[in-house]
């Protein structure tokens, strides 16, 4: 009985966590916007404004999935992949990039960097981010 207790809290802990996104973007308004619009679709939700502080919340916290903007100071998001990927969480953590950066060789670093989608801002209803992000979470 000992061992079924301690399997129910871990699954149920295992279950939480593969709702939990980091979303990484310097722009305060899209940065509430996003928030706002994965809380309300039941995700846990931390915030990084740069690569580096996106890389430490990463290795201390247990994320399902990043929504990462390429264009960030400090860290860019191809720079914080690269290094993130290093690590055992980055090999594992799905990566949907989010930016206003619509050149190819970005796309294509990005893309051989591993991330699931290159979605540009521009072109994105933030529903239509939400549903493509849970593609990879679900």
């Amino acid at each position: 009985m000992d061992a079924i207790q301690a399997q129910v809290p871990k699954t149920a802990e295992n279950q939480v966590n593969e709702k939990v996104i980091l979303i990484v973007e310097d722009d305060p308004v899209l940065l509430k916007m996003y928030t706002e619009k994965f809380t309300f679709e039941g995700f846990k939700v931390l915030n990084a404004k740069d690569g580096e502080e996106a890389f430490d919340i990463s290795q201390k916290e247990k994320i399902g999935i990043i929504l990462l903007d390429i264009m960030l100071p400090r860290l860019s998001g191809t720079d914080f992949l690269e290094k993130f990927r290093q690590t055992q969480r980055g090999k594992e953590t799905p990566v949907v990039a989010l930016t206003n950066l619509a050149e190819e060789e970005e796309k294509q670093k990005a893309i051989k960097l591993g991330v699931k989608e290159y979605l540009v801002k521009a072109m994105q209803t933030p529903e239509q981010v939400v549903e493509k992000v849970k593609k990879y979470i679900a």
